[in-house]
């Protein structure tokens, strides 16, 4: 739990926070210069990039991971032709950002000619460093150094008639060095340090169609996917560099360690979706189908020397299946008049993993071997959902809407132990019914009132998280007049839930309220948001001390994160802008500054100290941009990160980044 709130924390912060570079002020006139039947805008953003950074570096990488060097921080171009009727294209454009060894690198492009064709392509960089300091404590034997590369390329032929035609290809890819760990052979066995090369891809082709028939606009989508992971692993011939070392274990030795674990797969498709367009009743309604197939192989050999004896431990598992799966949907909307709109939407989902998994492990002293086969998992769903939207008066309008799904799961296991076969089917059904209701209150033409609420029950659901018997209210205000908008909103979630192995429950209420302010005279603009997310989860654990198994317990979650974000622009007779901006997100957990002594949940004091996660994240920045000529300015920024954990000080860091650069037009 501490590391999923450490997750969402860390991705809650990056996106509320605005990176100082690149500068949003261009050089000089976004629509330049002529060149015979052409118009062209050119400008790029290039400088260096600092950072001083203190504490613990890893977790720097892991949030934040700029480093000095020369950027192109960005780039656009633009092209296009002044008639609509260039020979060869009509409109180019290319965008750039972060080129030149930044951790987030992408470049866009986009080429058409009217009437004939159209290609997009898009393709994205990102480091992805991450420490597993979480997970593994303050030393952490866990490492993934990686970087993901992603590509899309689109073409459309004839874009603006009713028959089209698309072509296109993805893929996505993660290579790099990876620390891990494992112990072997028993519970009183070493901890030994894994090394792999990760080597993943996932590739996608696809080609389609549109057209139109008595009104009716077909889009059919055939596609061919296909994944591979060829990772592995090897014991480590020392621990992760900058690690603390594995404690040994006395009369424990690994001598060898090898894992084989290929997994690959591919998943043709196929889509169709239906649309229309009429005055009063519409229908569209969309079809996939993947005839999905997955094949692995784990292959696991250790040897060493545990209690003075020669140990050698043999794991494999493998599996082939089949993964189809089907969805469907119908959407209907009846508009009798412009005050009110009925809608509804069925759907049909159904997914089944058909084959045989094998898993085997034999332990060369006691002898022990054990064998299971997995067959057959099935999961079907049915979902309709109708809502009624209704516009009384200009002033007063309200919405309701009923929501229900069956799901039907079904699944299959052998087992075979000391050579007794035994087989456990299973069957479950649960159904989901739900009602809201809302009304929105215009009561002045700027000011608009929505406050709606939810309840649904489940009857059987499939795991502890998941809604069982829950209500839901949500609220929300804007005022918008003229350069002037003010939002607040307020949501509580609610959840109660229990299941044959366990009971959940669950609260949760969000805060907000945001604004922006530009006067009439366009030399100054203000962005403000605060917002306050409280979370309490509480679920019943059960777990084996000192091989007892130990039931009746809870484990319990705190989480109260606030953010807030500010920012102020100021501009200068057109020659001189200044940004100020200021991010901060904190979790005040449950107000404890201490670890221990929650007193609430399991007696034990390691699930005491993990029931909450005070930790706090800012990141003020200043940036300053000054046009020398018409198509020349000087940019420089300065951005500060800060975090800081209550409990612990070994990941926190504070890191100085700034820029300078120079804008050029032309």
């Amino acid at each position: 739990m501490r590391s999923i709130a450490l997750t969402f924390f860390i991705a809650l912060a990056a996106a509320a926070q605005t990176p100082v570079a690149p500068s949003p002020d261009f050089a000089g006139d976004e629509h330049s210069d002529s060149v015979s039947s052409y118009s062209i805008a050119d400008s790029f953003e290039t400088g260096y990039r600092f950072d001083t950074v203190g504490g613990n570096l890893s977790q720097y990488r892991s949030s934040v991971n700029f480093s000095d060097g020369i950027r192109l921080f960005g780039s656009s171009l633009v092209i296009n032709s002044k008639d609509g009727h260039g020979r060869l294209f009509d409109h180019i454009s290319l965008t750039t950002q972060g080129l030149g060894n930044d951790p987030y690198e992408s470049a866009s492009l986009r080429i058409e000619e009217n009437r004939l064709y159209q290609y997009d392509m898009t393709w994205r960089l990102n480091d992805y460093f991450n420490p597993g300091l979480v997970t593994a404590g303050g030393g952490g034997e866990n490492l993934f150094d990686t970087q993901y590369r992603s590509q899309d390329h689109n073409l459309t032929l004839f874009p603006q008639s009713n028959l089209k035609f698309f072509v296109g290809m993805s893929s996505n890819s993660e290579t790099g060095p990876a620390y891990s760990s494992t112990q072997l052979f028993d519970s009183s066995g070493t901890i030994v340090p894994l090394f792999s090369n990760v080597r993943r891809t996932w590739r996608e082709y696809r080609l389609g169609n549109e057209f139109r028939v008595l009104g009716i606009r077909v889009n059919w989508m055939h596609g061919w996917e296909d994944f591979k992971d060829d990772t592995g692993a090897a014991l480590a011939t020392s621990g992760v560099p900058g690690a603390a070392p594995l404690l040994p274990v006395a009369g424990v030795t690994a001598n060898s360690f090898q894992a084989s674990n290929p997994y690959h797969g591919t998943s043709p498709y196929w889509r169709a979706s239906l649309f229309t367009d009429r005055k009063i009743f519409n229908v569209n309604g969309r079809f996939t189908y993947t005839a999905g197939k997955r094949a692995f192989v784990d292959d696991q050999s250790a040897v060493g020397i545990a209690a003075s004896l020669q140990r050698s431990q043999n794991v494999i598992t493998f599996g082939n299946a089949d993964r189809p799966v089907a969805t469907g949907n119908l959407n209907l909307i009846f508009t009798p008049n412009t005050k009110l709109t009925i809608s509804n939407n069925s759907s049909v989902y159904n997914v089944r993993t058909l084959g045989d998994s094998f898993f085997q492990q034999v332990d060369t002293v006691s002898g022990a071997t054990t064998i299971l086969f997995y067959n057959y998992l099935g999961i079907r769903t049915l979902s309709n959902d109708t809502t009624l939207n209704y516009q009384i008066t200009p002033v007063l309008g309200f919405v309701a809407g009923y929501h229900y799904s069956n799901r039907l799961i079904q699944s299959n296991e052998e087992f075979t132990v000391t050579e007794t076969t035994s087989s456990t089917p299973a069957s479950q059904t649960d159904q989901f019914h739900s009602g809201d209701v809302g009304i929105r209150v215009k009561p002045l033409k700027p000011l608009t009132i929505l406050i709606s609420a939810e309840v649904g029950t489940n009857s059987r659901p499939f795991t502890p998280r998941a809604e069982r018997d829950f209500h839901i209210l949500n609220g929300r205000v804007q005022y918008h007049l003229r350069r002037f908008q003010l939002a607040a909103a307020a949501n509580a979630n609610y959840n109660v839930n229990s299941i044959s192995i366990s009971s959940y429950s669950s609260q949760s209420r969000s805060y907000s309220v945001n604004g922006n302010w530009t006067p009439a005279a366009g030399w100054f603009s203000l962005d403000a948001e605060w917002s306050r997310i409280h979370t309490y989860t509480i679920g019943g654990i059960a777990y084996f001390l000192n091989q007892d198994l130990t039931q009746g317990q809870d484990s319990i979650y705190l989480s109260n994160v606030e953010s807030i974000y500010a920012g102020v622009r100021f501009a200068f007779k057109q020659r001189v802008g200044l940004y100020l901006g200021y991010t901060r997100v904190q979790d005040l957990g449950d107000g404890r500054s201490d670890p221990t002594g929650a007193g609430i949940g399991s007696p034990l004091t390691l699930f005491q100290s993990v029931q909450t996660f005070p930790v706090t994240f800012e990141s003020p920045l200043a940036r300053l941009s000054v046009r020398i000529s018409a198509k020349l300015r000087w940019n420089v920024g300065y951005q500060y990160y800060g975090y800081r954990q209550v409990f612990t000080s070994l990941q926190n860091y504070r890191a100085n980044t700034g820029y300078s650069s120079f804008s050029v037009s032309f």
